[in-house]
């Protein structure tokens, strides 16, 4: 995983959404030792469904990137909260295109196959440049080229290829194979939905 090394304090009482095979879940940490994390759910959310012994990926938001890692849940605390191992965390600097979150239904396969089996999920953020989505574990890993198929609010399918830089529950990709117009289409996408969140 690719970035700044970062202090684990940096999630003591933050928001982390934790991403695992089953489903995702919004929490808050209560507690960031070296040796573990414990997971809270915040007010009004819900928990991932993750079992004992699973590896999860966790993320949260900083003001200079996404702040992310994979822990294995090693205890249920309570009825939804979860202990899991300390990750080493990672910050993903900002890039130049601009990304937000963004649920968008997006359908992948492996680029160099001739009959596509296509997997579906859904994308947590999106850019120009690329995306993070949840997927079932196809086995996704860093390097592997992948058809992509996004489809936007308004229905219009984009089509490309995208270079994974992350596997496992969260998947993140960058395109390298993208036409620009679809690429604009996108840009629109994320404009109009961050303009729906100010009004």
């Amino acid at each position: 995983m690719g970035g700044q090394i970062i202090d684990l304090d940096a999630l003591y009482r933050a928001p982390v959404t934790v991403f695992a095979h089953r489903g995702s879940g919004r929490y808050y940490t209560t507690l960031a030792s070296r040796d573990r994390l414990v997971l809270d759910v915040a007010d009004g959310e819900h928990g991932a469904e993750a079992e004992i012994g699973e590896l999860v990926s966790i993320g949260c938001p900083d003001p200079d990137g996404w702040v992310s890692g994979e822990v294995r849940v090693v205890a249920q605390r309570g009825t939804r909260g979860l202990v899991t191992t300390a990750p080493e965390l990672r910050i993903a600097q900002r890039r130049a295109s601009h990304r937000v979150s963004l649920a968008l239904q997006v359908d992948i396969s492996e680029a160099e196959e001739d009959e596509p089996d296509w997997v579906g999920g859904e994308t947590v953020d999106v850019s120009a440049d690329g995306f993070s989505a949840q997927l079932p574990p196809i086995g996704v890993v860093a390097g592997d080229v992948l058809s992509v198929r996004l489809t936007l609010p308004d229905g219009h399918v984009v089509a490309g290829e995208a270079d994974a830089v992350a596997g496992g529950p969260l998947v993140r990709a960058r395109w390298s194979l993208l036409a620009e117009r679809d690429r604009d289409r996108i840009v629109r996408a994320i404009n109009q939905a961050e303009v729906a969140r100010r009004r």
